[in-house]
């Protein structure tokens, strides 16, 4: 839109300045010619159509001076593909060829001068747009980055957090049977012993009671410790380990988003380590495959191998019926097979892996 005002521009320049008897029906005709020359240049933008529709009608000036009166507007056509140095000795040509009327001659000159300077103004103004557009384009890229890049890093501090959390419950757990939990045992020694070397009837019931609630506060401490150990399992780093140290090379997905119950964890563990067992003892498997998920509604695990070996007997070891076993308390749905290596997959409903 810029260039069509500009253009227009031009043309009016250049009729300002055209005597009045110059102004007849075959100068109509030549602007005419010139609009569809420049309309023509400006809709291939191709450096050798512009060359030779300008050229055309250039020669054609050259024969009729009254098309000279247009020229400037194809100046700003040619510069689009032509650096200022090679264009400014453009306008020239009117200096050259001329009615005779010199102050004409002079005013086309300046119009000529003025288009290619707005041309090549208009094309440096195209280039700074392309440069600031790009600079945009790498801002809003870098951002997108950038904020990618924050959100792994929050997530990765919060798995640090999260692991953090874990160990110090390990922590407090072994801390709890490494020093209340051995008083109470030995405590509770010493009161068999006391009880042993009574004499006195009497103090028996207090003694008894004693042990009882001795008995009671280890039992007490040793669920504690129980629930702590199981709220502290990291499921995603216990299953790494464990592929770690299989000596198999392994592909592992994991895609859970809340966390998951100690029941359903133990068993996932327990069928990962099982797997990997049967994996080494009876397939020639070079890859294990583990994927986790989470749905809505479910819990979902498949660990699979790439073992062209079917053992015998497949599905029969104790080992896998106390896989199923383990699932089918859970209330859950276990299927393997032996197409394309060993598969194994689970699914655990939440409601019943949260009992």
């Amino acid at each position: 839109m810029l260039k069509l005002a500009i253009k227009i521009l031009i043309i009016l320049l250049s009729i300002s300045n055209t005597p009045t008897a110059m102004l007849n029906i075959f100068t109509f005709i030549l602007l005419l010619l010139a609009i569809t020359t420049t309309a023509l240049c400006q809709y291939y933008n191709r450096k050798k159509i512009t060359l030779i529709l300008t050229g055309s009608y250039a020669i054609l000036s050259l024969f009729i001076p009254a098309g000279l009166i247009f020229l400037p507007v194809l100046f700003f056509d040619i510069s689009a593909h032509f650096s200022l140095k090679y264009t400014i000795f453009l306008p020239l040509i009117f200096l050259v060829i001329n009615d005779g009327n010199m102050q004409t001659a002079f005013f086309r000159t300046l119009v000529g001068v003025v288009a290619l300077g707005l041309a090549h103004l208009l094309s440096r103004i195209a280039e700074l747009d392309a440069v600031n557009k790009e600079i945009h384009d790498t801002n809003t890229s870098q951002k997108i980055i950038l904020t990618m890049k924050n959100q792994q890093l929050l997530e990765s501090q919060s798995d640090v957090i999260h692991l953090s959390k874990l160990q110090e419950r390990n922590r407090i757990a072994r801390d709890i049977h490494d020093t209340i939990g051995h008083s109470l045992s030995r405590a509770l020694l010493q009161t068999g012993a006391l009880s042993a070397m009574n004499q006195n009837e009497a103090m028996q019931p207090a003694i008894d009671a004693l042990k009882v609630t001795l008995t009671n506060s280890m039992n007490s401490i040793r669920n504690s410790i129980h629930d702590l150990k199981d709220d502290s399992i990291d499921l995603k780093t216990a299953m790494l380990q464990i592929l770690e140290e299989s000596g198999f090379k392994t592909s592992f997905s994991y895609d859970i988003n809340n966390e998951m119950p100690n029941a359903v964890k133990n068993c996932f563990l327990i069928v990962l380590k099982e797997s990997i067992t049967n994996t080494r003892k009876h397939s020639n498997a070079t890859l294990i495959t583990v994927t986790v998920a989470e749905h809505p509604a479910m819990y979902q695990f498949l660990v699979a191998d790439n073992g062209t070996k079917e053992p015998s007997e497949a599905g029969h070891g104790i080992g896998l019926q106390n896989i199923h076993e383990r699932i089918s308390e859970l209330g859950g749905y276990c299927r393997m097979n032996y197409q394309g290596g060993f598969k194994t997959f689970i699914t655990i409903p939440k409601e019943k892996g949260s009992v």
